[in-house]
């Protein structure tokens, strides 16, 4: 259900702080992708796709070719970049210590990579577009045809010329929460009433241009774009924005509270998992007991059939890696079927982060009425599965969770505003 990300330690990152006392504050920022170009090597000319992110003079990030594939840290000084990767190679793991100067969107510098030998290379920043017009607006809301407010090409309301999600209403009530259809062990197999009062939920998962708007309203920091995504935010606007912490998202909800003057918050369990359902009792999936394969975008959505655990891992080692990395997964919100209340991408195009902390127990305890998860825990619950899931990790009632600083290209969020509409 998770794949995790796990960056090289700091302690390289320290040894060199520690051998260079003079650091001055960095005025570059290097962040986002780069192709490298390897002039001379022990194996001979090459390329390399390298993606940086910045932190003050701490830069992390990825390195790829088809050789080699790893992780990284190191530091800014000046225009002197000094980085060590941690490389598969063939299988085996190798260390590569980069050095270059940084001129602009440009470097230059070498490869040293012990008993293997030293290469030369260069660099150069690749530079995303940055306006929706300087390219095709994919995913537009002109042709969704579906009856739903929108502003031009964006889905969403505006309030004080602010790109907004649009908000429907739900009546509060009583429902079985959690499912008992599948493995005992699992961590909602424990079905129980719970009731939910009045609140509004957002028709679709935030977007791309909803979350810019509170990025340009705020200056908060923009989203690192997924490899291989390029354009993403600008270019695919009424797609799910990626890349948010639960931070980020708890970010977003307080300035929509303090933009509207509503309580806007992420969803509790309970009320996103009664709005999936819709009234209806027990089901596994959003539409029912049976999968439908044109319900929902997840991966068996773009192998076109389902496959069983092995033929998914091998079309994913293969493939859907490969995919993956060279365009957005994701899909325009309302591409799939709404509910049976009118909310779309329940199931599928990328997680949600809820409200609530993860506790696996929680149900066994919970409030009847109106639960808003543990008081404290180290993660928070997220719902709905994502592209790259597939079914039997899709049901309605299926929990995932993450730290509340991870950001990751199948995460996202959409929101409530407590009680009566937002003005």
């Amino acid at each position: 259900m998770r794949r995790h990300l796990t960056f090289v330690s700091t302690v390289a990152l320290t040894a060199l702080v520690a051998a260079h006392p003079g650091w001055a504050e960095e005025t570059l920022d290097l962040s986002g992708p780069w192709a490298f170009q390897v002039l001379t090597s022990p194996n001979g000319p090459g390329s390399r796709e390298v993606l940086f992110r910045q932190e003050g003079n701490r830069v992390i990030g990825f390195v790829d070719s088809n050789s080699a594939s790893g992780r990284f840290v190191g530091a800014l000084d000046g225009t002197n970049l000094e980085f060590i990767a941690v490389l598969d190679f063939g299988g085996q793991p190798m260390a590569a210590e980069y050095y270059a100067t940084v001129d602009g969107d440009a470097m230059e510098g070498r490869i040293e990579y012990g008993l293997y030998g030293t290469a030369t290379f260069v660099g150069q920043r690749v530079v995303a577009k940055t306006q929706a017009g300087d390219g095709e607006i994919v995913g537009s809301a002109k042709d969704a045809k579906i009856e739903a407010s929108r502003e031009g090409d964006n889905f969403g309301v505006l309030h004080d010329g602010h790109l907004m999600p649009e908000m429907l209403a739900v009546t509060g009530g009583a429902f079985q929460m959690g499912s008992a259809k599948d493995d005992a062990d699992k961590d909602y197999n424990t079905p129980h009433e719970v009731t939910v009062s009045n609140f509004q939920m957002s028709r679709f998962q935030v977007t791309n241009a909803q979350y810019a708007a509170f990025i340009e309203a705020t200056d908060y920091e923009t989203p690192w774009e997924p490899k291989g995504w390029t354009g993403y935010m600008a270019n695919y606007p009424n797609h799910p924005v990626v890349n948010v912490s639960w931070n980020d998202a708890k970010a977003y909800t307080d300035w929509l509270s303090q933009t509207t003057g509503a309580a806007y918050r992420l969803p509790t369990e309970a009320e996103w998992e009664y709005a999936a359902r819709a009234g209806k009792q027990g089901l596994r999936y959003v539409w029912g007991d049976e999968w439908d394969n044109k319900a929902a975008n997840i991966s068996t959505w773009r192998m076109g059939y389902v496959p069983d655990r092995d033929e998914w891992k091998t079309w994913w080692d293969g493939e859907g890696e490969q995919m993956s990395k060279s365009q957005p997964m994701t899909t325009r919100v309302g591409s799939f079927p709404a509910n049976d209340w009118g909310f779309y991408d329940l199931t599928g195009n990328v997680w949600e982060w809820m409200y609530d902390w993860y506790e696996q127990d929680y149900y066994k305890k919970s409030p009847a009425v109106d639960p808003m998860g543990p008081d404290t825990a180290d993660e928070k619950v997220l719902r709905g599965a994502s592209w790259y899931n597939k079914p039997d990790v899709s049901w309605v009632s299926t929990r995932d969770r993450y730290a509340t600083t991870v950001r990751l290209n199948y995460n996202g969020f959409r929101v409530v505003a407590e009680g009566g509409p937002a003005d």
